[in-house]
């Protein structure tokens, strides 16, 4: 399904008391220090990706009330880049997420600074949802939904 890379690469979840695992990477990958907002989340998600045991990539995501999954934040450092490490991160979030029974998966993506994470939902099968112009990002912000669990 990916294309065959020579590094063994591996994508692990990880559990919200692991967080601190990932720290350093968010930094190198946003300059800022905080994750996302809330992590007190009733269903929470985190995701890494690494290569040979080297975290190069992480993706966070949680359950919002209205059935509705939400991918927060995730990145892949620029030398990993171009690997598919994002969408297979983004898929085994989907999968998580379909498993339990959200109907809905969603994610927010700034196409200015990030061209290929808009790409990728498009081709996944995303529509677009929301559109607006984001102050503190200096970009538009285009929302990305998926439905899942299509038979119910």
């Amino acid at each position: 399904m990916y294309e065959q890379d020579i590094r063994p690469v591996t994508i692990e979840r990880i559990e919200k008391e692991q967080l601190h695992l990932i720290d350093a990477l968010n930094y190198e990958l946003f300059r800022e220090r905080r994750i996302i907002n809330r992590t007190d989340h009733d269903f929470l998600v985190i995701l890494t990706a690494k290569v040979q045991d080297i975290p190069v990539g992480f993706k966070i995501g949680y359950g919002r009330k209205n059935g509705e999954f939400y991918s927060a934040k995730g990145g892949v450092l620029p030398n990993y880049r171009r690997q598919k490490l994002a969408e297979r991160m983004l898929d085994e979030m989907i999968e998580i997420a379909t498993a339990h029974q959200f109907s809905t998966f969603t994610y927010d993506t700034f196409p200015n600074n990030h061209p290929g994470m808009l790409i990728l939902g498009l081709n996944k099968g995303f529509k677009v949802s929301y559109t607006g112009y984001n102050t503190r990002y200096s970009d538009y912000q285009v929302t990305l939904t998926l439905p899942l669990n299509p038979e119910n």
